[in-house]
C-alpha cells in the first residue's frame, strides 16, 4: 500500500471530533448517535500473531505499573499496518485478557480466586483481566516472572488497545488515527468500491486515511458481513477488521460486565 506525506490543514477541538464522528458513521453505515453513548467501548487486538510473534509472553505485560493500569505498553511486533506514519499501538495491560495455566504448583487459594474472577476458559486455564491478575498475584505473593515457572504459564490472549472508553476513541485508535489531523496517514491506493464506501466522508484528510480501513479487500479488511450479522443479532460488536493473512483481528465492541 502506498501512502502520501502531504496532509490537509489540521482541524482542532470540536471540529475535529465532529469530523471523526461523521466519518465513522459513514464507515459503519450507521451514525454514531445510533449507539449507546452511555456505554463503555473498547478496541482489542487478538489472533494467532500474538503468540506467533511471542508478544503474548512479553514480560512488559507483567510490569506492576502496566498491570495496574498506570502505564501503557507497546510491542514492536504488534502493528496495525506496516506503513510509515501510523502511531504505535499502546496497550492497556490492566484491561487485557490473560490465560493462566493452573496446573503449575500455585497456592490453592490463588487458583480458587482465579476461578472466581475468570471471564472465560476452564478450571485448568482460566482467562482473567489484567487488573484482577495484578490484585490476586499481590494478595497471594505469586511471581509470574519467576524463571522457575514453566514456559507458557501465562499468556495474553486478547490485548486491549488503550483508549478513553468512548466509542469515538475506540474507533480512532482501531484505525490508527492520532489525536489530531496531523496524525492522519493518507492512503493513495484507490478503486471504485473503496471510493464509493467513503465518498460521504466530509473531511478530506480523514477520507484519505480511511481508504485503508473501509474495504473487505484491504490489507486490514473491514468485516462488513460479520458486522451486519452481529448488529442484527444485538451483539456488542461494533466493528472488526481482519489482517489479510488472517493472523490478527482488531475489534471494537461495547464492554459488557
Amino acid at each position: 500500500m502506498n501512502v502520501m506525506s502531504n496532509l490537509p490543514i489540521p482541524a482542532t477541538g470540536d471540529d475535529w471530533e465532529s469530523s471523526l464522528t461523521q466519518a465513522f458513521g459513514v464507515l459503519l453505515g450507521h451514525p454514531l448517535a445510533d449507539f449507546d453513548f452511555g456505554a463503555e467501548y473498547a478496541a482489542d487486538y487478538s489472533g494467532s500473531w500474538l503468540y506467533e510473534s511471542q508478544a503474548d509472553t512479553d514480560p512488559a505485560w507483567l510490569e506492576p505499573a502496566a498491570l495496574a493500569g498506570r502505564e501503557t505498553i507497546t510491542n514492536e511486533n504488534l502493528l496495525l499496518l506496516d506503513e510509515v506514519g501510523y502511531p504505535e499501538l499502546r496497550f492497556d495491560a490492566s484491561r487485557s485478557l490473560f490465560e493462566i495455566d493452573t496446573a503449575v504448583d500455585f497456592p490453592a487459594a490463588f487458583k480458587e480466586d482465579l476461578a472466581a474472577v475468570k471471564v472465560r476458559g476452564h478450571e485448568r486455564r482460566p482467562v482473567v483481566r489484567g487488573a484482577d491478575l495484578a490484585r490476586l498475584t499481590a494478595r497471594h505473593g505469586v511471581d509470574l516472572t519467576s524463571p522457575d515457572l514453566p514456559a507458557k504459564t501465562w499468556c495474553v490472549v486478547r490485548a486491549r488497545i488503550a483508549s478513553d472508553g468512548t466509542l469515538l476513541d475506540a474507533l480512532r485508535v482501531a484505525t490508527g488515527i492520532g489525536e489530531g489531523s496531523d496524525g492522519l496517514v493518507p492512503c493513495e491506493e484507490k478503486d471504485a468500491a473503496t471510493e464509493a464506501a467513503i465518498a460521504a466522508v466530509e473531511h478530506a484528510g480523514i477520507r484519505a486515511h480511511l481508504r485503508a480501513f473501509c474495504s473487505p479487500g484491504s490489507d486490514l479488511g473491514l468485516c462488513l458481513w460479520y458486522m451486519r450479522k452481529c448488529r442484527e443479532e444485538g451483539s456488542p460488536l461494533v466493528a472488526q477488521w481482519e489482517e489479510a493473512g488472517e493472523q490478527f483481528e482488531i475489534t471494537v465492541q461495547r464492554v459488557e460486565a
